[in-house]
């Protein structure tokens, strides 16, 4: 093993432990309220933001908890999707993670950010989060450190970036469900800017006086944050991006969770067939998701028929004439493919 497949193996298992440790930091707040209320008052935090005092963790955290460990064990097993998943892990902790870090910045003895109600030490919880997103800078980093050293350890004459891209009524499909849902959150952000006005969807957006827990945002940042993934991946999948895949995987990966928590919530309380935007939103989000994971699922299926008898599973393409590296065995596969 020459010193280029030295450096990308260790770059590649300090890049899985670090999406790992993200990780390990969302599910410590998650057992932290599973501690603190137990298994069913933490569910009812959960499914329906009720609860007394503050919680540490929202049902969104359960998603980013999921798209978390997949990421970093996608990485260290070396799948496909992991430059994807890797990519929508960062975006998705940098997004829902730096509101926790005004809380805690602007949090004062006299005007505290959450006024009244107790919950865990807002420093304790906010220092994680300011952990959480130097992490996700750092693994961002990384990852294109990653593709500079594969790009460097691969022949020139292999195409850049001709790794697996997405069969084209995957990414279509994708790229639509996600267009969707990009309308949506707009909408509802801009129905919210009409009825309360611009100055205090600025309020809503910060958390101030909107949020229960103290890793939770308020809809109005979590719609807003999904506006920009959802956006991303429509990119990702219209042009079908290698990195497509694995991008639109941890998306859905991230909705899931919280959606069931919610739909658990409306048949408790009776209104799971009461029209509402809420209602709507959950089940386009846990539908939409639903199909994203079925077509790469059967993508994924029709690849391994076409996989030679000899190929053991999980094998890459056969490797190139020349180039150490495949492309479709890189962790990255973020370039332009054409």
């Amino acid at each position: 093993m020459d010193h280029s497949d030295m450096s990308i193996k260790t770059v590649r298992i300090t890049v899985g432990i670090l999406s790992l440790a993200l990780f390990g930091q969302t599910a410590f707040w998650l057992l932290y309220d599973i501690a603190d209320r137990g298994v069913a008052g933490a569910w009812s935090v959960w499914a329906s933001g009720s609860g007394t005092g503050l919680s540490a963790t929202s049902s969104l955290d359960l998603g980013l908890g999921f798209l978390q460990l997949a990421a970093g064990w996608a990485t260290l097993i070396k799948a496909r999707t992991a430059g994807g998943l890797l990519l929508a892990s960062c975006a998705t902790t940098l997004l829902f993670r730096l509101p926790a870090v005004w809380y805690v910045l602007l949090d004062s003895p006299s005007d505290p950010w959450f006024g009244d109600a107790k919950g865990p030490s807002l420093g304790a919880v906010g220092g994680t989060a300011i952990g959480a997103v130097a992490t996700a800078l750092v693994l961002t980093a990384l990852l294109f450190l990653v593709r500079h050293l594969e790009n460097e350890a691969s022949s020139p004459y292999i195409l850049r970036g001709a790794g697996p891209r997405p069969v084209k009524v995957t990414a279509t499909t994708s790229g639509v469900l996600l267009g969707v849902l990009n309308i949506f959150y707009i909408g509802r952000n801009v129905n919210t800017a009409f009825q309360v006005g611009p100055n205090a969807l600025a309020h809503l957006l910060a958390g101030k006086g909107a949020v229960r827990s103290e890793l939770g945002v308020a809809s109005a940042w979590q719609w807003a944050s999904l506006t920009v993934l959802c956006g991303l991946g429509m990119l990702f999948a219209f042009r079908r991006r290698p990195v497509a895949k694995g991008f639109s995987l941890g998306l859905a990966l991230f909705m899931v969770p919280p959606d069931v928590a919610e739909v658990s919530d409306y048949v408790t309380t009776g209104v799971l067939f009461k029209v509402s935007v809420d209602t709507a939103q959950t089940f386009l989000e846990l539908l939409g998701s639903a199909a994203v994971i079925a077509l790469l699922a059967a993508e994924a299926a029709h690849n391994r028929r076409d996989r030679r008898p000899e190929d053991p599973p999980g094998a890459p393409a056969p490797a190139p004439l020349v180039g150490p590296i495949p492309a479709d065995a890189r962790l990255t596969n973020m370039a332009d493919s054409g």
